[in-house]
């Protein structure tokens, strides 16, 4: 469970289950058992919220400046 809020402050790419794509910076997890959640901060500067369950894929992007 704890491993999540390794992600916080990290440029991700992630897949839901529901096929949807997003590319942004984790704002926040909060661990409220049984769910996860997880806010990003999209490419769009849109607050997105999701639950950890609903990740197919998560992996982290590069920083470019």
């Amino acid at each position: 469970m704890e491993g999540w809020i390794y992600w916080e402050g990290k440029k991700v790419f992630i897949i839901l289950k529901n096929h949807r794509q997003y590319s942004g910076v984790v704002k926040s997890v909060e661990i409220s058992l049984p769910l996860i959640w997880i806010t990003i901060l999209d490419k769009f500067n849109n607050r997105i919220t999701f639950s950890a369950d609903e990740i197919e894929v998560m992996q982290e992007e590069e920083w470019k400046y």
